[in-house]
């Protein structure tokens, strides 16, 4: 797995919260100017490693109108705690960390754009499942998440009021927060040869 050391927060010019504000608000009126370039795809490449382990890398993706590379390759790696090796957390684990970050992701720009100073933003993200379903022990029994909690703890120059609200847009303009509670199409076959 990649690990990745991040630096702590300093403001570099021309950014608030580490967020290239000028380069933000340049995207947005781009793409209110020309929808096509807003049309973005992420993919991960996933191989089996082992029992119910499995690697994902990504680095390739498309977005502005050209295809993309990340920084770096990233890889991932995700088990099972009871019929697995410990080779990584679970698939579930990661749509937790999915979740929580994109919304701390809106928190984040959110304060940039309203010129607020974020000093720190965490949170804990817990997911309920009853593995019944995915076992095929009870059919009757949902085979994902059956609720969601993410509790959030933000420290800004700002009052109460103008965190809350920070916290209630990100989670509106959330993709991961969108993608967990309306319907997103899925196709699922295989590799034509």
């Amino acid at each position: 797995m990649t690990t990745t050391t991040h630096p702590t927060t300093t403001e570099r010019p021309g950014e608030t919260n580490g967020v290239p504000t000028a380069k933000m608000f340049g995207a947005i009126a781009k793409f209110t100017d020309n929808a096509e370039l807003a049309q973005f795809r992420f993919s991960a490449k996933n191989s089996w490693v082992d029992g119910t382990a499995s690697t994902s890398t990504i680095h390739e993706w498309y977005g502005i109108g050209a295809d993309q590379l990340h920084v770096q390759e990233f890889q991932f790696s995700s088990d099972h705690p009871t019929l697995g090796h410990g080779y990584g957390p679970t698939p579930q684990e990661y749509v937790l960390h999915a979740l929580a970050s994109c919304i701390t992701a809106g928190i984040a720009t959110g304060a940039a754009a309203r010129g607020i100073k974020l000093n720190r933003a965490t949170s804990t993200v817990t997911g309920n499942i009853d593995v019944r379903g995915v076992l095929g022990v009870d059919q009757d029994v949902r085979k994902g998440f059956s609720g969601i909690e993410v509790s959030f703890d933000v420290d800004a120059d700002a009052d109460e009021d103008q965190i809350d609200a920070l916290i209630a847009s990100a989670t509106k303009y959330s993709a991961v927060f969108d993608m967990l509670t309306g319907p997103t199409q899925v196709t699922v076959g295989r590799t034509e040869a």
